[in-house]
């Protein structure tokens, strides 16, 4: 995991927001790779630790944020692929190693399909303590609209972007050994 971490840092360092794109798109892949060391190492190498808080908000939101919230978006179309076409054949075959069933998968179906449904979906994409593929799995298993998952996961992705990136930001010191 050392490794890992020290070449997304160093990736970023080399090519800037490029590899903030790059690092979001793997790891909404490959899971191993903890969703917030890339944002929070950007947020650490990208801003200048001159800059107030206002004066980071603008390099914080084009370096950052934008490209981000933008890969996270197209990123989470995998999980929502994997349980869009996957359905209930795959959840009906893992659901020892998952710990729910389709049935949960329907309770969880009837809670989101009322009108705040996207606010709450934006929500979770936003804490940074729920794991996005899942979200993303499960949006696709009760077949949302793509649209509206774009939208709410764009949505929700900005403010995770912008908190994560202003942590890296002032806790950049204990990137600098890295």
């Amino acid at each position: 995991m050392a490794e890992l971490t020290q070449w997304v840092l160093e990736s970023i360092r080399a090519h800037g927001p490029f590899s903030v794109v790059v690092g979001v798109l793997i790891e909404s892949v490959v899971v191993p790779l903890p969703s917030p060391l890339i944002i929070m190492g950007a947020g650490a190498i990208l801003i200048s630790p001159e800059l107030s808080w206002a004066g980071a908000l603008s390099p914080m939101v084009t370096r950052i944020v934008l490209p981000g919230s933008l890969a996270a978006t197209v990123g989470a179309f995998i999980g929502y692929g994997i349980g869009f076409w996957g359905g209930r054949p795959v959840i009906e075959r893992l659901e020892r190693v998952l710990g729910f069933g389709w049935t949960d998968v329907q309770a969880m179906e009837v809670r989101l399909r009322h009108r705040h449904a996207g606010w709450i979906l934006a929500a979770l994409r936003a804490a940074p303590v729920v794991p996005l593929s899942l979200i993303s799995i499960a949006v696709g298993l009760i077949r949302w609209p793509a649209g509206s998952f774009a939208w709410w996961t764009w949505l929700g992705s900005v403010p995770r972007c912008l908190l994560l990136g202003y942590l890296g930001w002032l806790t950049r010191d204990a990137y600098q050994g890295l």
